[in-house]
């Protein structure tokens, strides 16, 4: 059972669910393993409740593979596919990370510099006011500020009607609407201790405005996508076609939705009333965004996706286009900038590793919002990587891109 953000409800059983599968081989190696593959996802989307999945393999240089199973849209019976577009969750920090390194390259700031040189206005911890908050700080979720409730309730349909320098006021600034002191910073001090944080990214995204005298949407287009050929990727709703964009879906269950929380608030359904009498089904989000954007709202597909991807797996060039040197790839992705964060996590400059494959780190990055679940990996040394995208949450798109690796067909 379906239903759309109006509440009515559709029938669509097994057969239906899978009959929206698609395959586009670019190469031959897009053969044996296959059926494996999708033995794995059909189950996988049957026992999780997933209703679109796009995955694809990078290798040689190339996006090798890319197949996709089932609706973007289950209502109008639209198929996802390797151009269908979603917002990708917190695979959007490599991105302002990528946009702030650039900037690093041309000698503009330090990793260990206090942010506070590059700002107007000061932001000190409220306990601990004389430890620098550093750049380092903020890209490896050590810089000790917290995503509070008020983060979790600023979730809205369309895009931000607050600009990010009035939430970063609002949010950081003693005396802002949205300051609290409690909910927005840890205990501990900068450099102390580690925790994952989205705001440290509308910061940091921030920060990128300021050094570039350039708005962050505006950078992004002219120094990442449109270089790399993803056209059709933005920050900003208003400049996508949506026409092209997967209907987010969150899986309602005995009256539960099955969602993220952030600042410990559930945030379910996004744009529509939650009915704790439905059925079973699918309730559908709106497109939203935030004022904290940078952290998690990126547009794209799995296509475009992959082109950002392979520069990195290029030592930073593709198509003639250097959009990181080979040593700040290589300062991306270095153990050495984690101090013991939780459980396996390996901290990287916002990519981290919590897997292997034989003794090689697998780096990568997820994403978690409603309606959406999304996953990159990939081994440098090896030139490969695999992408999944999920149109609902709660559904572990890790476990796609650790089969597809592990194959490595």
């Amino acid at each position: 059972m379906y239903q759309n953000k109006e509440g009515s409800r559709i029938q669509l059983n097994r057969r239906q669910l899978f009959s929206a599968f698609g395959t586009i081989c670019i190469t031959a190696a897009c053969s044996g393993k296959a059926d494996s593959l999708d033995r794995f996802i059909h189950q996988k989307m049957e026992a999780e409740h997933i209703p679109g999945v796009v995955a694809g393999f990078l290798k040689d240089g190339e996006l090798d593979w890319v197949r996709a199973y089932g609706w973007a849209d289950i209502e109008r019976s639209i198929p996802i596919s390797a151009d269908t577009l979603q917002n990708i969750g917190s695979i959007s920090k490599t991105f302002t990370t990528t946009a702030l390194m650039q900037l690093w390259e041309e000698g503009l700031f330090d990793l260990d510099d206090d942010v506070n040189q590059h700002l107007p206005f000061e932001i000190k911890h409220p306990l601990h006011p004389q430890t620098e908050i550093t750049f380092r700080h903020l890209l490896t979720h050590y810089a000790a500020l917290r995503d509070g409730s008020a983060y979790g309730a600023h979730y809205k349909c369309a895009d931000p009607s607050l600009s990010l320098e009035q939430w970063i006021r609002e949010y950081l600034l003693p005396g802002g609407s949205l300051y609290n002191a409690q909910e927005n910073f840890e205990e501990w001090a900068p450099g102390e201790s580690w925790r994952y944080c989205n705001v440290s990214y509308g910061l940091l995204a921030y920060l990128s405005e300021l050094i570039s005298k350039v708005p962050f949407e505006e950078y992004c287009q002219e120094r990442i996508f449109k270089p790399l050929g993803m056209n059709a990727t933005s920050w900003y709703l208003k400049n996508i076609d949506s026409s092209k964009h997967a209907t987010p879906y969150t899986w309602i269950e005995r009256g539960e939705a099955r969602g993220p929380s952030w600042g410990g608030l559930p945030l379910g359904v996004v744009g529509s009333e939650q009915d704790p009498n439905a059925q079973d089904g699918f309730q559908a989000n709106c497109l939203y965004n935030h004022p904290n954007f940078p952290d998690g709202f990126l547009r794209t597909s799995v296509s475009q996706l992959s082109r950002y991807l392979l520069t990195y797996l290029g030592g930073g060039s593709r198509g003639g286009y250097r959009l990181l040197k080979p040593e700040t790839i290589s300062e991306h992705l270095l153990a050495e900038h984690c101090r013991g964060s939780e459980g396996k996590r390996t901290q990287g400059l916002t990519w981290y590793a919590d897997d292997k494959i034989g003794e090689e780190l697998v780096w990568g990055h997820g994403g978690s919002d409603p309606g959406i679940n999304t996953d990159v990996r990939m081994m440098p040394s090896l030139g490969i990587g695999a992408i999944a995208f999920t149109n609902t949450n709660g559904c572990g798109p890790g476990d796609i891109t650790r089969f597809i690796l592990n194959e490595q067909f």
